[in-house]
């Protein structure tokens, strides 16, 4: 049920990127007038400490994260809840594996012993081999809406470039210069 599972996320995650491969349309407003973002990976739904989630994309997160900060058009929210916008990364790999093991201690309700149980975690998955980056809305009810923007890419959220992140902050800047030109008299 795993395999067949992440079969289709990576389906879904492929065919994505030849959408997202088409010419990007101009940001919405949305993305012009957000103030909060927050950075998780792609199709994870903000569990970033979730065991399932790879190392290069905690990296990748963490590399989108500062150069956010540095930017300073958005601020970085603590908590995806507090967000206006939601940026989802992902490093590009045609296929992983994970393993490791969990352990559980549940205290008893009739103030015994607490027990404890553990066992393994595997799993996989399959997607493109481009990183991506896609940005969302977060609607009041805590749903994603979009994508807004989003992007493919080889090494697109490699450092020091993250050549995916430049071409966003670039639309946004572009964007935001347009609209104060209109502003003018």
């Amino acid at each position: 049920m795993q395999a067949r599972k992440s079969l289709v996320v990576g389906f879904v995650l492929f065919t994505s990127v030849a959408v997202a491969q088409t010419k990007q349309q101009k940001p919405a407003q949305l993305l012009l007038d957000a103030q909060y973002v927050y950075v998780e990976p792609l199709l994870n739904d903000g569990k970033f400490a979730d065991p399932n989630v790879s190392p290069e994309d905690r990296q990748a997160v963490t590399d989108v994260a500062n150069a956010i900060e540095k930017w300073g058009q958005y601020k970085l929210a603590a908590r995806r809840s507090e967000a206006d916008l939601v940026i989802s990364v992902r490093k590009g790999r045609v296929a992983s594996t994970y393993s490791g093991g969990h352990v559980s201690i549940h205290s008893s309700p009739s103030g015994g012993h607490p027990t404890t149980e553990g066992g393994p975690i595997t799993g996989g998955e399959t997607g493109p081999k481009q990183d991506l980056l896609w940005v969302f809305a977060l609607n009041p009810d805590g749903k994603l809406a979009g994508p807004y923007w989003k992007n493919a890419q080889d090494h697109g959220l490699e450092t020091p470039n993250l050549t995916l992140f430049q071409q966003f902050r670039k639309d946004i800047s572009e964007a935001i210069a347009a609209q104060n030109k209109k502003r003018k008299p």
